[in-house]
């Protein structure tokens, strides 16, 4: 048997893993990043609920025209405090609702997002008096010819 053929020990260096050095390097980089990360964190989470509570606005003032122009009737989006009739404040949700009381949607009540602006009515033709209502830092607004949009 020659010495070619021998089986060849492995010193104990050549064993996979990480040395306990660089399991701290990778830590100490991983606490660096969550850092500089950290702060902007809040501040995107409130835009993002205020991006997010604009869109449910704007997907209600959409369901309130076709609603109207489909039952021929006026149809408001307003706030309310028992999800039924039109009183109360933002800070409690909202309803669309039609003219004759009918309940389309209801909007629940968003934490940490405020909201203003008067109730939106859309006439069976589907246009409105126009408005705004503020999410935040975004408006949804309405025009006379009833399209909405977020700004």
């Amino acid at each position: 048997m020659s010495i070619a053929n021998l089986p060849r020990r492995q010193s104990p260096r050549s064993q996979g893993g990480f040395t306990l050095i660089e399991l701290m390097v990778v830590v100490a980089i991983v606490a660096i990043v969550a850092l500089v990360a950290l702060p902007n964190y809040g501040p995107m989470m409130q835009s993002s609920r205020e991006t997010s509570t604009g869109n449910e606005l704007l997907g209600a003032l959409l369901v309130a025209r076709s609603e109207a122009v489909t039952r021929r009737t006026a149809v408001t989006v307003c706030a309310s405090s028992d999800q039924s009739t039109c009183s109360g404040s933002w800070a409690d949700g909202g309803v669309v609702r039609a003219s004759d009381g009918t309940v389309i949607r209801a909007l629940p009540a968003v934490n940490d997002v405020t909201i203003s602006g008067a109730a939106i009515t859309f006439r069976s033709n589907g246009t409105s008096a126009g408005g705004t209502l503020t999410v935040g830092s975004h408006n949804v607004i309405v025009n006379t010819i009833g399209h909405a949009k977020v700004d």
